[in-house]
């Protein structure tokens, strides 16, 4: 019988009323996202204490870091954004000590998912495009895609989809069986963007849109994550939402399969 690999989730909070009450909540299509790939999902909330950390450590066999609001750019020496752009700080605080936790005291494998991708490369030193459409310009001097919902029209919030370029024998292309020279259609859901100059230690971007913009980043070859087969993906755009197409499915059950042979 196949071992069922238990799964961490990080928690969002949302603000449920004038009076400042927060929800822990995980969007259920992460959590059907690891069923479907064979995992057993644990949401894991923003605890007050990183200590606590040590106690679910011996149940998990992976962690999903999910997206959400922007994280605060004083970890990274942005600059300054709007409060409502960012997620309350008691997630903020949690998240990052939770993702250094995992990537620099574990051997866990890990995914992160749009917010969580950034949070992979913030906790390892990197650094964020924190507003595409202001901030970024196509290297190749093509125009920029509408990657955040907001810039689209409500009609097109669902149905938009751009390709993904995939390095060659990348993770990425590797997990999504990428046909060479063909481009993944991937959806998008962000703002910010992994700096491609500041990626994070131990770390490389390995996909990207048509624009230039990373839309995946992995171990570094020279990385002992890389040496030891330490499965470590961000992805920018959401698979969990696209669980109907099999490349996308694909990164879940990748993810999955590395927890069963840790």
């Amino acid at each position: 019988m196949l071992k069922h690999p238990v799964i961490g989730l990080n928690m969002s909070m949302d603000l449920i009323d004038k009076y400042e009450k927060f929800d822990f909540l995980v969007p259920v299509s992460y959590v059907d996202a690891v069923i479907g790939a064979g995992g057993i999902p644990i949401c894991i909330p923003p605890y007050p204490n990183i200590d606590m950390l040590d106690r679910f450590l011996p149940i998990l066999d992976g962690f999903v870091l999910i997206g959400g609001d922007d994280y605060r750019p004083e970890h990274y020496g942005g600059h300054p954004q709007p409060e409502n752009e960012l997620m309350p700080e008691r997630r903020d605080r949690f998240d990052l000590m939770l993702a250094k936790w995992l990537l620099q005291e574990t051997a866990m494998p890990v995914l992160g998912v749009c917010g969580g991708h950034q949070l992979i490369s913030i906790a390892q030193g990197g650094a964020l495009v924190q507003d595409i459409r202001t901030e970024w310009k196509d290297p190749s001097g093509g125009q920029l895609l509408l990657h955040s919902g907001r810039e689209r029209n409500d009609n097109d919030k669902n149905q938009f989809h751009h390709p993904v370029r995939r390095e060659k024998d990348s993770l990425i292309a590797l997990v999504t069986k990428a046909i060479p020279d063909e481009a993944l259609p991937a959806n998008s859901y962000h703002h910010q963007a992994v700096h491609p100059r500041r990626v994070g230690h131990s770390l490389r971007p390995s996909a990207w849109a048509a624009d230039g913009v990373i839309e995946a980043i992995e171990p570094a070859d020279d990385s002992p994550w890389a040496q030891s087969g330490r499965f470590v993906l961000g992805i920018q755009w959401h698979p969990e939402r696209m669980q109907d197409e099999e490349p996308h499915r694909n990164i879940f059950r990748a993810l999955i399969e590395a927890a069963r042979r840790k």
